[in-house]
């Protein structure tokens, strides 16, 4: 029967089954249990369903679609409305009787905001007319829409009561259009609802049939964290799968906001279960890029949660994953690498003042904060107490390994210089064309050098030296092969590393009696010592005293090479020209080094240091011409070019001696690197129980920091403790509301089983 105009009638719940495309039976919903709904133009009051579900909305925003279906990027109407900022438009929404159908409590494409709160934050004025919560009837003739309502409510009874091995993967279309597990799972206080879902069967990689977004993607989404455990926890379950913008779980994972204190710890237990995941590749998944080219790790950057980003870092990885989060970390600034640092260690409940304080380091963490620090441009967070107090800690512990290597290097290099002096000295057949005589050490006959030792004494002196020297190249040559096979990659980037093979290899040459040249062995011999003891210099180079110096020399050696390397040609064009005025007159020393290019060239850069002896240069070869070009060149190389390489080196001296503390903890990071790398070669038996500790522990009885860096580290402390404080409060707050909801479902399963029991005994009383 039709009726003219408007007309309102309360309706009972009613279900709509039709047909999907999938050829599947789907749910529609039409109200709640009582709705009032008005008829729109154009439409008769028997056409109240049609009014109020699926053309709702469609004379206020002038289009045929549905309101509560999202397009593909998960957006309705109400959401468009809101992004484009069109108040009318969303309030015209609100006001319309047939809003009460309204579905705005899902999550608009890739937001973690339901469409309320967005609402309630963006139009506060208009929070009044905003719709309930839809519920659905509990005495609904479907068991689809029972089953829905039962998990609305929050009843367990009902919902176990109702669920079947058909509705396992249901699909609900209006108004919700999603799976009953994509609703449960991004349901607040609905954990036991989804793990009878996912114990029954349901599948756990479905993906909506309108946004194509993955079921762990959505539940990610909603924040629903202790949900995205149990998923997690599923062997079954595609880590690999990713949304329409090709985003993976772990892109997800890394961008969903903690909306509770207790977020962190779950956010940590979710990291575990996806690094624990057979599926899971860190190593790809931390550079892994969406359509927007983001990475995970380039996401928890962007968005500022530096307790994400230490996860990740405090993770294993290979080169090239670090080689991406450096870059990612290289743009970023100095506040948020500091609050990075602040969550690199775990500290107990001493407390911060008391000598047994312990704070647990995070080594991974901070190793990989310590090369950022050093290949970025904020080598002064070096200073930041949590870096200092690692620093601390590896130096106490790895300090005995340097000491003994210092001690061994000294030894190997006193027995190098020994044999060598002593072979030059005493060996007959390497001194020659030197005049008979004879004092108190040593006695010259016959071209002989004798050290006023017999033959045979001479002999057994020199043949022990080279044993000791042999057995002492040896262990290095082995330390040096074991840090190449551990890590031959960091090993060969090192040219100290290369310095030592050369070594090695020259000792070996020069000393094992392979070179029967005399001449050659004299060769070696120089090289030998000047290397033995240029690495000497550099090893105590490393200690944190002598490493300003030894930056120094550094500093100003590269200084010169890198400038020197533009003014070569100056050189030769003078070295070339002295050459040709001055190579046909060979009388005195000084005009025989002109005698041709290579020992002219040899001549110009010493006079370049200053040493002209200009008296003793033939300057009547060339008359004028020798003296004009003398004069250029004292004006151009001796004047300008060397006060300006002296200027620099009094500039670099400056910037060295300014930022000295901060080059004295670089010079003892490099040192623990090395320790770290020489430790490595150490066999584990001969190790001490301090040594092969893993973990990085700050102790205040071993503490070698000031006093203003320690405070300044146990405020650090003091401020994690109080943030972890307030997590826990809210525990027992969590603890509490689960126990609330697992003794209302043991409540209503007891009263369910009664009821059967009251049952069967009645019938056995009637039989």
């Amino acid at each position: 029967m039709k009726k003219e105009g408007p007309a309102e009638e309360e309706m009972e719940l009613q279900s709509v089954t039709t047909t999907d495309s999938s050829g599947g039976s789907v749910t529609g919903t039409e109200g709640n249990k009582s709705v009032h709904q008005s008829v729109l133009p154009g439409f008769q009051e028997g056409d109240a369903y049609a009014v109020s579900n699926r053309d709702i909305g469609q004379s206020v925003a002038g289009q045929g679609t549905e309101l509560n279906q999202p397009d593909a990027q998960g957006y309705t109407e109400i959401y468009r409305a809101l992004k484009q900022d069109d108040k009318t438009r969303v309030e015209s929404m609100l006001r319309d009787p047939s809003a009460k159908r309204l579905y705005i409590d899902y999550y608009p494409g890739d937001s973690d905001l339901t469409v309320r709160l967005i609402l309630e934050q963006t139009y506060p004025d208009l929070k009044p007319y905003l719709p309930e919560s839809l519920n659905e009837s509990l005495d609904s003739s479907e068991t689809d829409i029972k089953l829905l309502a039962a998990l609305q409510c929050g009843d367990y009874g009902r919902f176990c009561e109702n669920l079947n091995n058909r509705n396992l993967n249901h699909w609900y279309s209006e108004p919700y259009y999603s799976y009953l597990l994509e609703i449960a799972c991004q349901m607040k206080d609905r954990k036991q609802f989804v793990e009878l879902l996912l114990d029954k069967g349901a599948d756990v990689n479905i993906k909506n049939r309108v946004t194509d977004m993955p079921l762990i993607h959505a539940t990610a989404r909603s924040g629903n964290l202790e949900v995205l455990q149990l998923l997690l926890e599923k062997k079954v379950i595609n880590l690999k799968v990713k949304d329409k913008e090709d985003r993976t779980i772990f892109h997800w994972w890394a961008r969903v906001s903690e909306k509770n204190l207790d977020d962190k710890g779950k956010l940590e237990k979710c990291f575990e279960l996806l690094l624990r995941s057979k599926g899971f590749d860190k190593n790809k998944f931390f550079k892994v890029q969406d359509s927007s080219h983001s990475t995970p790790f380039s996401t928890a950057v962007d968005r500022g949660y530096s307790d994400r980003v230490t996860l990740m870092l405090d993770t294993k990885i290979d080169h090239d994953a670090w080689v991406h989060m450096n870059e990612i970390l290289k743009s970023t600034k100095g506040p948020f690498v500091k609050s990075i640092l602040e969550h690199c260690f775990e500290s107990k409940t001493e407390e911060v003042n008391s000598e047994d304080l312990n704070v647990k380091f995070k080594v991974r963490a901070i190793k990989n904060m310590i090369s950022y620090v050093r290949d970025s441009n904020h080598t002064e967070l070096l200073k930041h107490p949590v870096l200092l107090a690692y620093i601390n800690i590896m130096w106490n512990r790895l300090k005995y390994i340097f000491f003994f290597n210092v001690a061994f290097y000294v030894v190997f290099v006193a027995f190098l210089t020994a044999y060598i002096l002593f072979s030059e000295f005493c060996n007959p057949q390497m001194n020659r064309g030197v005049a008979s005589t004879t004092n108190e050490l040593l006695s010259i006959d016959n071209n002989n050098l004798t050290c006023g030792m017999s033959d045979e004494w001479r002999y057994g002196t020199s043949q022990g030296l080279s044993y000791i020297l042999m057995v002492l190249l040896g262990v290095l040559f082995f330390r040096e092969v074991y840090q190449l096979y551990k890590d031959f990659v960091d090993y060969i980037k090192e040219p100290e590393n290369w310095l030592e093979l050369l070594l090695i290899f020259v000792t070996f040459t020069s000393c094992s009696g392979i070179v029967d040249s005399i001449e050659a062995n004299k060769h070696l011999f120089a090289f030998a010592i000047l290397l033995g003891w240029f690495e000497l210099v550099l090893l105590l180079g490393r200690l944190p005293v002598l490493s300003v110096q030894t930056e120094m020399l550094k500093t100003i050696s590269l200084t010169f090479l890198r400038f020197m390397a533009g003014y070569i040609i100056l050189i030769l064009a003078f070295a070339f020209s002295f050459y040709i005025i001055f190579k046909d007159n060979l009388e005195g020393d000084d005009v025989v080094l002109f005698a041709n290019p290579l020992i002219s060239v040899v001549k110009t850069v010493v006079m370049f240091a200053g040493e002209f002896d200009a008296s003793g240069l033939p300057f009547d070869t060339l008359p004028g011409t020798s003296h004009l070009i003398f004069l250029l060149f004292v004006f151009f190389v001796a004047i300008v070019l060397l006060n300006l390489l002296n200027g620099l080196a009094v500039g670099d001296t400056k910037k060295v001696r300014k930022h000295a503390e901060t080059l004295s903890l670089e010079a003892r990071v490099n040192l623990i690197e090395y320790l770290i790398a020489v430790n490595s070669a150490i066999p584990d038996f001969i190790k001490s129980k301090k040594i092969k500790k893993s973990r990085a522990v700050f102790s205040k009885k071993t503490n070698i920091m000031g006093s203003t860096d320690l405070q300044r580290f146990q405020r650090i402390v003091n401020e994690q403790r109080e943030r972890n404080k307030k997590q826990e409060e809210t525990e027992p707050v969590e603890n509490w509301n689960m126990f609330a909801e697992k003794l209302s479902a043991l409540q209503t399963q007891g009263a369910s089983l009664q009821k059967m029991l009251e049952s069967v005994m009645n019938h056995f009383e009637i039989k």
